[in-house]
Formats: structure tokens, C-alpha cells, sequence
């Protein structure tokens, strides 16, 4: 039973590894004047789902969206924010595509997954992600950067749907999503700002 629990929990890790093209890249999301309030606060903001998605969520990250994109594309970086991943390298490459394979120790009492997806480069900042082969029985999903006003400052948008090939309860699934997602994309929007710590250490000496 722990074993299952802790691989309910990492289920939002393995989403968030995988980008993926958006299905309508040119559509931007239309926040509440709340959500825009929480979104300036720094929070993530969860969002409804397109079916048959599990989930949609965004995070605001104050940088421009050509260097928030060059993060979400290097593939190599992706330990940097997501200790699980053991191992990541490119299979195959096209213009506007990539074959993956991903290692992933989610628990140390569950074995470790490997995974096969392709990952197309749609318009503007938009990717979509699909299960080629490996563990689990379907993952896809997408992920989108909006350009704000001002123009150093975008959102974020992701929305994914797995099917582990068993049944889970859903009420599990949402636990874990609700405590590892927004913790993710924070992880992930501190590796963008990362850079620009780095360019301002590098001035500075």
C-alpha cells in the first residue's frame, strides 16, 4: 500500500517531465481578476481542464519567454529541478520534433521507470508530449508560454493526462497533483531565474 500511495504522489513528477504542443498554441488562457492577483503573487494557479486532461495549471515567471522557453527545450537540465531523473537522452531529432527516452527513480522502494516519448514543437512557445513506448500505459499532454504585458514577464500553462494501466482513486491522484505540482513549477521557474543570477555573478566579478 506504500508503495502505491508514493507512486500516486510522483505521478505529477513524471507529468511535469515530459512538454508537449499545444492543441490551440494561439489561445490565452482568461485568468479572473483573481487569478491574475494570485499569479502576480507569485502563486500557481490551478485551471479547468480541457477533457479528457487531468489537469491545467500556471505559474507566472518574470523573465522573457525566449529564455523561459530555452529552459523548458534543454532537456539536460531537467535534474537541475527534478531529482528523480536519473538519466535523459535524445533518441532520434527532427526540425520541429524529439524522440526521449527519460530514467526515473520516483521512490526507493519502487523500481525505477524508463519511458519512450515524443515531444513536437508547435507555434509560438508550445510544445505537445506523447507516450511512445515504456512504463505506464498512455501520457500526453502540453505545455504553453503566454506573453504578458509587460513584456519580461510570462505565464506558464501546462495541462497533462496518465493513465498508470491500474486503478487509482481519483481522490489520490488530486492529493498528489495539488502538493507536487505547484512545488514543480516553482522549481522550474527558479531554474529560469537561475540564469539571470548567474549573468549578475558573472558581472559582478
Amino acid at each position: 500500500m506504500i508503495q502505491i500511495l508514493d507512486l500516486v504522489r510522483t505521478i505529477s513528477l513524471l507529468i511535469f517531465l515530459l512538454p508537449g504542443k499545444v492543441f490551440s498554441a494561439q489561445t490565452v488562457e482568461p485568468f479572473t481578476s483573481e487569478q491574475k492577483e494570485k499569479l502576480a503573487a507569485g502563486e500557481v494557479v490551478f485551471l479547468e481542464p480541457d477533457a479528457p486532461y487531468l489537469f491545467k495549471a500556471a505559474v507566472q515567471i518574470d523573465a522573457p519567454a525566449a529564455s523561459v522557453w530555452a529552459v523548458m527545450r534543454d532537456q539536460e537540465r531537467i535534474p537541475n529541478y527534478v531529482k528523480s531523473v536519473r538519466e535523459i537522452r535524445v533518441l532520434e531529432k527532427g526540425g520541429n520534433w524529439k524522440i526521449i527516452e527519460q530514467k526515473l527513480k520516483l521512490h526507493p522502494l519502487l523500481p525505477r521507470f524508463n519511458f519512450v516519448f515524443k515531444e513536437e514543437y508547435g507555434p509560438g512557445y508550445s510544445i505537445q508530449f506523447e507516450r511512445v513506448r515504456g512504463s505506464f500505459k498512455d501520457v500526453k499532454g502540453w505545455w504553453r508560454v503566454d506573453q504578458n504585458v509587460p513584456e519580461n514577464s510570462v505565464t506558464l500553462v501546462y495541462s497533462t493526462y496518465v493513465d498508470v494501466g491500474w486503478f487509482i482513486p481519483k481522490s489520490w491522484i488530486k492529493k498528489g497533483i495539488n502538493k507536487d505540482v505547484p512545488e514543480l513549477l516553482v522549481a522550474f521557474r527558479d531554474e529560469v531565474y537561475s540564469d539571470f543570477e548567474d549573468d549578475d555573478n558573472n558581472n559582478e566579478t
